[in-house]
């Protein structure tokens, strides 16, 4: 496979690995916002995330290859980086997993009618299911997201116009929320960054771009950038077309009194078409699916690292510890779809900004390969974000 076609499968394993739960729960979050200070929010949540990515990619280059974050700490810096490192990047892809295994078995449950007594089968199936798929070499795993995220987008757009159509323009919730009460950021902007969680596949994607500082520079950039625009114009529509049909709805959104199934329920009844409905399930269904591919390929890479020496059959068995544990949870712990969001927002912040910032810092590289990753505005910028960040997830935990 050329560089050219890894880059453009790389662009899509970065976007899709973004592009999940945050599809579904985006709508439900901004909503206390309103639609202004949601899409700023957004656009600023866009550039630390790509920002920190050229950063943990620059970390990876300075290595040789790619790495998890636990490793680069130990090349870099020492056993406390290494051990937060190794600790943060595990519990943020456990909780990822369990939050799409949840949701793909939640989704499922619903269209299917069936009782809750039914989900830990269904969870057990989608676990199965996903284990098998990642059991596909990586050029294969390409592929399979490549058309998962393309017929991803195609659904998009169609629901996008179809609900676009339906509305009038005359109600717009541009300022319609709780904009102006701290607590509403505090839930929202840890979601809204873990929506942005493409971060878990750096390693795997510098070594697949073989180490191209420009591939990789495009992949991240326009694989970061592709989920911010969906995220926004899905977003705008979506809310735009709820407050308009149903602006009760909507104020139970701003009160955070809905959850996925009824939200994709009001979007078919808004449209009254039966087919909307089906397409806002299946979008949901392979955003999901997209992003549990892109996690548990970082996972079981980052699991198999430890496992290959000691197993013949490493590969069988990171796959059963990468999905085997985060079904437990998703099974054990219900309705927990936008609240584990909001804790693995927390620990990417750690994961993503704080720590790889923080390696860069204490590593004093003599060579850059990337000049904006010694733009001291930038990094403190990223740092302060990363503060915020986890103190509102630690506000919202505490209260």
């Amino acid at each position: 496979m050329n560089i050219k076609s890894k880059q453009f499968g790389a662009i899509l394993i970065v976007a899709g690995t973004a592009v999940g739960g945050g599809i579904i729960a985006l709508p439900i979050m901004i909503a206390k916002l309103g639609i202004i200070w949601g899409i700023v929010l957004m656009l600023a949540i866009w550039v630390v995330a790509y920002y920190t990515a050229i950063v943990n990619v620059e970390l990876n280059l300075q290595a040789g290859k790619g790495l998890p974050i636990g490793q680069l700490g130990t090349l870099f810096s020492g056993k406390i980086a290494s051990l937060i490192g190794v600790g943060s990047l595990k519990l943020l892809m456990f909780s990822l997993m369990a939050v799409y295994i949840y949701g793909l078995a939640s989704l499922f449950q619903e269209i299917l009618s069936l009782n809750k007594e039914y989900f830990t089968v269904i969870a057990l199936l989608v676990s199965l299911c996903t284990a098998l798929i990642l059991l596909l070499p990586m050029q294969f795993l390409d592929y399979v997201n490549r058309i998962l995220f393309g017929g991803a987008l195609v659904i998009a757009g169609i629901l996008i116009l179809a609900l676009a159509s339906s509305i009038n323009g005359k109600h717009i919730p541009l300022f319609v929320g709780k904009y102006g009460e701290f607590s509403s950021w505090s839930v929202v902007i840890p979601v809204v960054f873990i929506s942005f969680g493409f971060q878990v596949v750096f390693h795997t994607l510098t070594n697949y771009c073989d180490k191209n500082k420009e591939v990789l520079n495009k992949v991240f950039f326009w694989g970061s950038l592709i989920p911010a625009i969906v995220y926004i114009i899905w977003s705008c529509v979506i809310l735009c077309a709820i407050y308009d049909c149903d602006p009760n709805f909507y104020a139970l959104m701003v009160d955070g009194k809905v959850d996925i199934g009824e939200l994709i329920r009001t979007l078919g009844l808004i449209s009254g078409l039966k087919t909307i409905q089906a397409m806002v399930w299946a979008i949901s269904f392979l955003t999901i699916l997209t992003s549990a591919l892109g996690v548990g390929m970082g996972l079981c890479d980052s699991i198999e690292s430890y496992v290959k020496t000691k197993s013949k059959h490493s590969k069988w068995l990171s796959i059963a510890i990468a999905v085997g544990i985060p079904s437990v949870v998703a099974m054990f712990v219900p309705g927990a779809f936008i609240a584990i969001l909001g804790f693995a927002g927390m620990i990417l912040a750690v994961l993503a900004i704080l720590l790889p910032i923080y390696i860069l810092v204490v590593g004093k590289f003599k060579n850059a390969y990337y000049a904006s990753t010694t733009n001291k505005f930038m990094l403190i910028g990223s740092v302060l974000m990363g503060i915020v960040i986890i103190l509102c997830e630690v506000i919202n935990i505490a209260f």
